[in-house]
């Protein structure tokens, strides 16, 4: 085999043997280079877990447009309603599932339409339960998972501005220490189970959302 023989011309060479290379087999030939193609395009469909003919999901993140300080949207119900909504979905995914980190994500993508039903938001928090590290030893996982929808509706791209994404979760962090002392999650443990703190931190974080986003004023 000659050194400067492409692969895709090697390719070609033998299908057209195997078709008889005949100018009469020609159609024999493209429908081996079609069929090469397809199997290309199958083959990295499979890899990347979509199937052939469906939409991507991954790709609708590219239509979600970023919040910034001057963003309002209108809020179809009432407030109260949206808080309690999270609150529970919070405690009742929790008990269901586990991980605190994730059933934060998942609460507040269910609870209020202005978080993106995005699946990767909901993936990018399922290592991060219980501090993410042995001994409880790190931020408390309901924390951490709130701060990837903040990070995510309204954090900087491209290394853009972050200074709105950091106001909003250290507003978070302050109704953790005003309520119990820390971030941590080993210190977070000592006032409640982990799904009354899911609960309780879909809340607060579903608050302070609707506080910059929308009309909402907290009573």
């Amino acid at each position: 085999m000659s050194m400067d023989t492409a692969p895709g011309k090697q390719r070609e060479e033998q299908t057209g043997t195997q078709c008889g290379g005949s100018a009469a087999e020609g159609s024999c030939l493209a429908r081996r280079r079609f069929l090469l193609t397809a199997g290309v395009g199958l083959g990295l469909s499979l890899a990347s877990g979509t199937a052939v003919g469906e939409d991507n999901p991954e790709q609708s993140a590219g239509e979600f447009e970023i919040y910034d300080e001057a963003t309002r949207l209108e809020l179809g119900e009432e407030p109260e309603a949206i808080l309690e909504r999270a609150h529970e979905l919070g405690e009742q995914y929790h008990r269901e599932y586990g991980g605190c980190a994730r059933c934060t994500v998942k609460a507040l993508q269910d609870a209020l339409d202005m978080v993106p039903d995005h699946p990767g938001l909901f993936r990018a928090a399922t290592c991060l339960d219980a501090g993410a590290a042995p001994g409880r030893e790190l931020s408390c996982g309901c924390f951490t998972g709130a701060g990837i929808v903040i990070g995510y509706i309204c954090g900087g791209e491209n290394f853009a501005s972050r200074a709105l994404a950091h106001r909003l979760i250290q507003k978070l962090a302050a109704r953790f220490q005003d309520n119990w002392g820390t971030v941590l999650c080993r210190d977070a443990l000592d006032h409640g189970n982990c799904s009354d703190l899911v609960g309780l931190t879909a809340r607060w974080t579903a608050e302070i959302l609707l506080e910059q986003f929308t009309d909402y004023t907290p009573s």
